[in-house]
């Protein structure tokens, strides 16, 4: 498999299409000032379907069909009405290395959604609760009842509670959840956001009827269309805004106006890393507001459940990799910006902390504020920052990159072989190897308070 780096509009599409879009926003604060970064996500790495050199497609011609308006209009405004919905969502990507996507995500989910919001929350929806299935069996359970949260995993019979604060618990879980009937409940003037910071329809028709789930469905194509400003080219260089084209082909139930499928492709012409992309959500058994009452959204566990803290219940959310936290840190030999060769056996008795990034990844160059001061703030201690540059694709970039922007911790070069031997997906990825040379944290993307949860695996580290 040709795995394709991406560039930031990659990212903002992973967003878009898997992590209820602008529902759980990821915040970031504006690192040209040099102020730590929030939270950033990881961007993976896809497959490329375009051949190299091949000709671009012919633009297409943009018509929007009355009656195919008519027919999605009417399901946006069936779902803004709703006060919840009852469902068993199956959701699968294709394009993407499985070995990224969160957990439980390639799979059948049991879904119910309260759409009674007090506004506390990020997302437009209340209570809730998703069940991961297998054989009819829920895996694991996550429940919000307004004031609390659980995560129950049924194989290892463990638990973690979590107070309001609930989508930090979830994390990438969220991809699991009806991303079409979240994204049309927004409210987006109540979040600082007008209608262009949403994909704007362009085009759409109608493609024929067909029945999904025992239910007769018309079936619509629709195109939205957004501009994706603040890109950066290679070097750090504003590039000019470039369209991001969405296309959904929806199947809308005629009973009751709401989507039982939702195939959904991304182009962004001149990213030929995002052309394989796709996502197909099939919604069963759906029922209009259901009945629900305090039992539907039971945050209690079962009494011989162990309980975990909510940092190591997180941690499990990520992608596989090949090491995990306890195991041996992998022994490496690379050359510094320097040209002098670096070995994890000549940082023995040091935290050492790994940064996988490359300069075409926005959420990496978002993260690295705040890990140049991690360096300043264990600076004199026995703490090791180093900059793993991999998957790079320009001879040069990343130490250019480092000396442009004045990083002063340290960087390793072509690091590709060590993310493989670590079976690193998608950067940033970052590694914390206490005084032991045992892993105290793997941290995939850069979540909420990121750089929180690192201190305290190199304070820890030091500990040792």
């Amino acid at each position: 498999m040709l795995q394709a780096p991406l560039s930031i509009s990659a990212s903002l599409l992973l967003t878009a299409s898997m992590a209820l879009t602008c529902a759980l926003p990821v915040t970031a604060d504006d690192t040209a000032t040099g102020t730590p970064v929030k939270g950033v996500p990881m961007i993976p790495m896809v497959t490329q379907t375009k051949a190299p050199g091949a000709p671009e497609a012919p633009k297409p011609v943009d018509v929007i069909d009355a009656k195919a308006k008519a027919i999605n209009d009417r399901g946006i405004e069936t779902v803004k009405k709703l006060k919840g919905v009852e469902m068993v969502a199956e959701m699968k990507v294709e394009g993407v290395d499985p070995s990224m996507l969160p957990p439980g995500l390639d799979g059948k989910s049991r879904v119910v959604l309260d759409f009674k919001n007090d506004g506390t929350g990020p997302a437009p929806f209340g209570r809730f609760v998703l069940e991961s299935m297998k054989d009819g069996k829920a895996q694991t359970r996550f429940a919000f009842d307004g004031k609390g949260a659980v995560m129950i995993d049924m194989p290892t019979k463990s638990y973690a509670v979590s107070d309001a604060q609930w989508f930090q618990l979830l994390g990438q879980r969220a991809a699991a959840l009806p991303q079409w009937y979240i994204e049309n409940r927004m409210d987006m003037a109540a979040m600082g956001r007008g209608p262009e910071d949403m994909p704007a329809m362009v085009a759409a028709t109608i493609i024929g009827e067909e029945t999904v789930d025992g239910t007769v469905c018309d079936v619509v194509k629709v195109v939205r269309s957004m501009k994706l400003e603040g890109m950066e080219d290679d070097d750090g260089k504003p590039m000019e805004a470039k369209e991001m084209r969405i296309t959904e082909t929806i199947a809308f139930a005629r009973a009751d106006g709401l989507p039982r499928r939702v195939a959904s492709a991304t182009e962004i012409p001149g990213e030929e890393a995002m052309s394989g992309m796709n996502t197909l959500a099939t919604f069963s058994g759906v029922k209009a507001d259901p009945m629900m009452d305090e039992k539907t959204f039971a945050t209690a566990a079962p009494a011989d459940f162990k309980k975990q803290d909510m940092a190591a219940a997180a941690d499990q959310q990520g992608p596989a990799m090949k090491v995990k936290a306890g195991d041996a840190a992998l022994d490496f030999k690379l050359m510094d910006l320097a040209g002098k060769e670096v070995t994890l056996a000549s940082l023995k008795g040091k935290v050492v902390l790994l940064d996988f990034w490359a300069t075409w990844c926005g959420p990496c160059k978002q993260a690295m504020p705040s890990i140049q001061k991690i360096s300043e703030d264990y600076k004199g201690k026995d703490v090791v920052i180093l900059g793993v540059n991999t998957w790079e694709k320009k001879e040069g970039a990343g130490k250019k990159y480092m000396n442009d922007k004045g990083y002063t911790y340290g960087c390793l070069l072509a690091g590709d072989d060590l993310a493989v031997a670590y079976g690193i997906s998608g950067i940033p990825t970052l590694i914390v190897i206490g005084k032991d040379g045992k892993i105290e944290k793997i941290e995939v993307g850069f979540g909420p308070e990121g750089d929180k949860g690192l201190r305290t695996a190199i304070d820890a580290g030091l500990a040792k």
